[in-house]
């Protein structure tokens, strides 16, 4: 056992069946181990609900169980198709975290551009020597002063799931281009190498607003994903402003109610500017993407870390 914590929360992406034809090499969890890890946490663990969890933190009602908390960050589709249904016939409620621009303007997020790149049919080796193509093609090397082959021996280590190619394009398409040419980058590298509309990507990849609709209705709850899904530290806090109220926005428009209303911060990223943006607007939580149990006796109600899916095993 990893940790002995009485309160784990975890953190899901893409929940696919392997029949799952839209980019079969898209990282995801297998729903067949998703059913697993749901029978192991019923067994070993109460899944909380909202009430629960507003019992836990503002009563501080002690746990007769071990508690587990299911949250499921950006909005994918299969979350509607695949996770919400079973989480429906167990009767137990999920936590779901969508970017509203996504959702309502039906735009990619700049994460599941790369992602989708990477899972393309095109070798990483490829996507790379493109990627130098277009950095010396935008003058990106004029703004940050670096060369392609500075950032290689820079970037190019292998880390977590990934080899160190996926890394250095992770890696200097996250953190290296400016957002507005990233922009520019992505769409050229998925007009050469995808050649599917942003539309149609965006309409097999995200929820509608109808379905987040229904699945409120029927027990799900959603919390503030921000609106572009941006790197928060990042932003001034002008903009992170703008970015959880346009979150805020959304959940208002779908009929979820705004008293104890969950952050989930995009890559995990904040600052002490967002945390006082949050206290001001009545935050009850902010969610983290920390890979470790929650602490309740040390963490912060705005600092909450969450375990990885695949870990699950190991709590």
């Amino acid at each position: 056992m990893l940790n002995k914590s009485n309160f784990i929360i975890i953190m899901y992406h893409h929940v696919r069946k392997k029949k799952d034809k839209f980019f079969p090499k898209l990282i995801s969890l297998d729903f067949k181990k998703f059913t697993n890890q749901l029978d192991y946490l019923e067994k070993n663990y109460h899944i909380i609900n909202i009430k629960d969890l507003t019992d836990f933190i503002h009563k501080k009602k002690k746990p007769k169980k071990k508690l587990c908390m299911l949250t499921f960050d950006d909005g994918y589709l299969n979350h509607y198709t695949t996770v919400y249904p079973e989480l429906k016939k167990r009767n137990l409620q999920g936590f779901f975290f969508p970017p509203s621009k996504a959702i309502i303007k039906r735009k990619l997020m700049d994460s599941n551009k790369a992602h989708l790149l990477i899972a393309s049919k095109v070798p990483i080796t490829k996507l790379n020597k493109e990627l130098e193509t277009l950095y010396y093609k935008f003058k990106i090397d004029k703004i940050i002063k670096l060369e392609f082959s500075e950032l290689i021996k820079k970037y190019k280590h292998p880390f977590g799931y990934d080899n160190a190619e996926t890394i250095l394009f992770k890696r200097i398409t996250q953190h290296v281009v400016p957002e507005k040419l990233r922009k520019k980058i992505f769409d050229s590298m998925l007009k050469k190498f995808v050649k599917i509309s942003e539309k149609n990507l965006a309409k097999n990849m995200y929820i509608t607003k109808r379905q987040a609709k229904e699945m409120l209705t029927n027990g799900m709850i959603f919390g503030n994903h921000c609106h572009d899904h941006l790197w928060l530290e990042k932003e001034n806090e002008k903009n992170q402003q703008y970015q959880i109220n346009q979150g805020l926005k959304f959940l208002k428009s779908i009929g979820m109610k705004l008293n104890n209303w969950i952050m989930c911060y995009p890559y995990g990223s904040y600052n002490k500017s967002t945390i006082e943006i949050l206290k001001n607007k009545h935050c009850f939580l902010g969610l983290t993407s920390v890979n470790r149990a929650y602490n309740y006796k040390v963490d912060s109600n705005f600092e909450i870390p969450r375990i990885d899916c695949n870990n699950v095993f190991e709590y």
